[in-house]
């Protein structure tokens, strides 16, 4: 990836693109800030938090799935840190932005990686069934 792309939308771009229906992702690099999420299960919602200043990704990893058969979803967690090597790390969210470049690597699968609606949480969680 390039300065000033957005992590997750790359991703998303990439993987329909290339049609990528499942997969794993790996990833690493350097980001210009980091907008990380975690998921709060009173609310049933995502908290995202803003960490403002260069960081390195020093662990990034997810799947490639479908919720149906045009949308993309990704699920990926970043693990990143600062000059003095302090980590945050949570839910990949939209807003982290490349500084130098992120190697992203897609290992593509057989499984079908699908996605259904959870009842008691109200996600979009895999459906292994």
């Amino acid at each position: 990836m390039e300065p000033g792309d957005d992590i997750l939308k790359t991703i998303q771009r990439v993987a329909l693109e290339h049609n990528v229906k499942s997969g794993q992702i790996t990833l690493i690099g350097a980001v210009s800030g980091a907008k990380l999420g975690y998921f709060d299960r009173e609310s049933g919602e995502y908290k995202d938090f803003l960490i403002e200043r260069d960081l390195e990704v020093v662990s990034g990893m997810g799947n490639i799935s479908r919720l149906d058969d045009e949308s993309v979803v990704v699920h990926a967690h970043l693990v990143v840190s600062d000059e003095e090597g302090r980590c945050w790390g949570g839910h990949l969210m939209e807003g982290c932005e490349v500084s130098v470049t992120i190697e992203l690597v897609i290992i593509e699968t057989d499984v079908d990686l699908r996605r259904a609606k959870d009842e008691i949480t109200g996600l979009n969680l895999l459906d292994i069934k």
